[in-house]
């Protein structure tokens, strides 16, 4: 006790300017996406809504960039539902009602199923923790609350984004409507932790202020780039299920 009240606190990073960039600060974003191939872990996703709230467990599997399996479990286990993307197809099936929706994703891109607050591409760059920036303009660039803050923009959005000192990763990003300037959306990465050599954020918060509309991700049992088989993928659908017409 004497030893631990003796020892000297390791001060927190500081913000420096000169010596990380802005530009640097997007590159090294972009290598940490990268950087994760393989992606298996369990979540405890909470939705709050006007029109629902409630929460359930569910398992996360993405291999590469556009490849992602989510099965949502309840009780004791049980399977409701699955959902698979990849680059162009799109699988909801949900085994409680057994019914389901098959198409091109080209076709889901937009759409929101379910009590989800998001499209699907939307809840697979949450449940993918992914944000992709294409080339950005510089509006500003400075410290802010203790970190890296960056105001930028391309041709749909304007961003704020905010990085942690301590790992160079963004901690809070704002996406702002180019047209209305209305904050449409923004996010936050909490409590990262190494996992298997990588930096990886445990707590995932997605909010839309003026819908007030949220989700919310806890992941635990985090795997990142081990190797992934991919019969994993594949989801077996009852021969009695009914398909669901999309135009409906």
């Amino acid at each position: 006790m004497v030893l631990a009240s003796c020892a000297v606190l390791k001060p927190p990073p500081r913000v420096d300017l000169v010596k990380y960039d802005y530009k640097f600060l997007l590159e090294n974003h972009s290598r940490w996406q990268q950087s994760i191939k393989t992606l298996k872990a369990d979540a405890r996703i909470t939705l709050d809504s006007p029109l629902y709230s409630g929460n359930f467990n569910a398992e996360v599997l993405r291999q590469g960039a556009d490849s992602l399996l989510v099965t949502v479990r309840g009780p004791f286990g049980m399977n409701m539902g699955k959902v698979f993307v990849n680059k162009k197809r799109f699988v909801f099936y949900n085994q409680v009602m057994n019914q389901f929706l098959m198409g091109e994703r080209e076709d889901f891109r937009s759409r929101r199923f379910l009590q989800f607050p998001v499209s699907v591409d939307q809840l697979m760059q949450i449940l993918s923790v992914q944000d992709r920036f294409m080339v950005l303009k510089k509006r500003e660039f400075e410290q802010r609350d203790g970190q890296y803050y960056l105001e930028a923009e391309n041709g749909h959005y304007r961003y704020r984004i905010w990085f942690d000192p301590a790992n160079l990763l963004i901690s809070r990003v704002e996406y702002f409507d180019l047209e209305s300037d209305r904050l449409s959306y923004y996010k936050t990465y909490e409590n990262y932790t190494l996992i298997d050599g990588i930096y990886f954020p445990q707590l995932v918060n997605f909010v839309r202020p003026e819908e007030k509309e949220g989700l919310s991700l806890i992941f635990t049992n985090v795997e990142i780039n081990r190797p992934v088989s991919p019969r994993a993928f594949l989801i077996e659908i009852d021969e009695a299920a009914t398909q669901l017409d999309l135009d409906l």
